[in-house]
């Protein structure tokens, strides 16, 4: 009998560590995959939102120039080659990144330009004419032909331009064109510097700037410039094989211009090996993994050597799980006396506290996601996830498209950096304002949004509002370099959180030009709010 009561216990016992581990792995290994599914995804969101970035920013510097060439068309110093001659090298020295600027009569033929350079030489073949007789051009990046061997070259590689030329009329008459030769060095800077930032964030990565003409490379690794990249790929992030037969992880945004300029079609593309871009999932994995079979090493061992003192205890743990499930409870039952009980309650509280831990790790991934960088303000992915929740009732929001008024000129002063410190500057300003429920965001460059409840409030009282934030944003701002001010035009229009968000954004956005056309520095309400 008692040989009988022994073979029982040990069956017991194997049937209760058995079962307990293999819950125990299950449950591990399903959190573990679905973790680490939506953590790739937040991943690959992030790496698509660096190529949006970049293409961003080569979009606005392009449009910057061309918006200053286009200054240039209309002053009458053009008229007088002396005149134009030294109003030209004053914009060089100013903004080196014009190579050359010239100065043509209606054959092509240069009758001022930087420097004195090509003057007397005939362009009348080249497109940066030809293109520019009755229309603005701007052309993609290309090789020096006539300047190749007239201009200082200390690296020693070719001379890339993009080109920028205006035609020049005088009483409705064509009389020559203003061509500019705009060096492809402010480009690779560009790149340099989002280079050099993701590698301090994110390790190896790799940058692509691509011409529309074949996904000709324009930037990026030396061995790839000049070529045809050889692959076809959609807005977004993939995973996507290269010829070189390595798996990246790739993100790729098609530039659509800024404001006026319609853009050259550049696409940007950032890739990362799998193995570097995913490393945090295989990590976040394991370290479920080797948590939950640990703990069911140890809840096995304990159902081994205790299966005779746990049955009615192990029911009570069982219930105390479910009720932890949802939400109920937070630890589990430490019995008195009962120490073999007190170590399986512990281990399993371990393996919850480890699960939970592997949880923050995802959701601080997930808040990365809908982070900018820079400013640590929401992004447009956070925007679409919080304009989709509040759709859930019926409320009236208050939408300001915020674009800042000079910014252009500190990035053209003071460098860059500096420019990334006024921007944090602004963001930790908007988060400083005393609405309630506000809810700021950076969309892209210099242009923020801000939504915040109506809550009642007039159209005069909203346009109050956005005439605080403006003093508060217009107020000067100290940095390294020195101390500068920048303006901000504000529209404003009204969402009603039972519609869709799509349409007041764009309203708002019209109304933020009606504010620029106007002088800048104001707030325009739309008409949502007025009526």
């Amino acid at each position: 009998m008692k040989f009988v009561t022994m073979r029982l216990g040990l069956i017991l016992a194997l049937s209760i560590a058995t079962l307990v581990f293999l819950l125990t792995v299950t449950l591990t290994y399903t959190i573990s995959q679905r973790s680490g599914a939506s953590l790739e995804e937040e991943i690959g969101e992030r790496l698509s939102m660096t190529s949006h970035q970049l293409v961003d920013k080569l979009d606005f510097y392009m449009w910057s120039r061309y918006q200053e060439v286009q200054l240039l068309q209309g002053l009458d110093a053009l008229n007088d080659p002396d005149s134009s001659r030294a109003l030209l090298d004053q914009v060089q020295t100013n903004i080196p990144a014009f190579s050359w600027m010239g100065v043509t009569d209606a054959s092509g033929n240069v009758v001022a330009s930087t420097n004195g350079i090509l003057e007397g030489a005939n362009i009348g073949a080249r497109p940066v004419f030809l293109e520019a007789q009755t229309e603005p051009f701007i052309g993609d990046v290309h090789e020096a032909v006539l300047l190749a061997e007239l201009l200082p070259n200390p690296s020693g590689e070719p001379l890339q331009f993009v080109d920028i030329s205006v035609p020049l009329f005088r009483d409705g008459a064509f009389q020559g064109v203003l061509a500019t030769h705009l060096s492809w060095e402010w480009g690779k800077e560009v790149l340099r510097h989002f280079d050099r930032t993701l590698h301090h964030q994110s390790g190896y990565t790799d940058l692509f700037v691509m011409s529309e003409r074949d996904n000709l490379v324009l930037l990026g690794p030396d061995e790839l410039v000049g070529k045809p990249l050889g692959l076809t790929l959609e807005d977004g992030w993939h995973v996507v094989t290269w010829p070189d037969g390595t798996d990246y992880l790739t993100g790729i945004t098609k530039g659509e211009g800024y404001d006026d300029y319609s853009g050259l079609g550049w696409s940007v593309v950032v890739r990362q090996p799998v193995d570097v871009a995913f490393a945090p999932v295989a990590s976040l994995e394991r370290n479920i993994l080797s948590f939950g079979l640990i703990a069911a090493l140890v809840t096995a061992i304990l159902g081994w050597l205790l299966a005779s003192f746990i049955t009615r205890p192990l029911q009570k743990i069982t219930e105390t799980a479910a009720l932890m499930e949802q939400g109920k409870v937070k630890t589990f039952p430490h019995q008195s006396g009962i120490h073999e009980i007190e170590s399986l309650a512990s281990a399993l509280e371990s393996l919850v506290t480890s699960l939970t831990q592997a949880e923050t790790e995802r959701i601080h991934f997930e808040t990365l996601a809908n982070r900018d960088v820079l400013t640590g303000l929401a992004n447009r992915t956070a925007l679409r996830h919080y304009l989709n929740e509040a759709q859930t009732g019926q409320h009236e929001y208050v939408c300001f498209y915020i674009d800042l008024d000079g910014f252009k000129a500190i990035n053209d002063t003071y460098g860059h950096a500096s420019g990334d410190d006024v921007l944090i500057e602004i963001a930790r300003r908007l988060n400083e304002t005393s609405l309630d429920s506000a809810y700021p965001v950076r969309l892209s460059g210099d242009e923020f949004f801000l939504l915040f409840e109506r809550n009642g409030r007039s159209h005069r009282a909203i346009a109050r509002i956005g005439d605080d934030i403006i003093t508060a944003l217009s107020q000067p701002i100290s940095f390294e370099n020195g101390t500068a001010r920048v303006g901000a035009s504000i529209g404003a229009a009204l969402w009603r959180s039972d519609t869709v968000p799509h349409t007041a954004i764009e309203r708002a956005d019209q109304a933020l030009y009606r504010s620029k056309a106007n002088g800048k520095n104001q707030i325009t309400l739309d008409e949502t709010l007025i009526a």
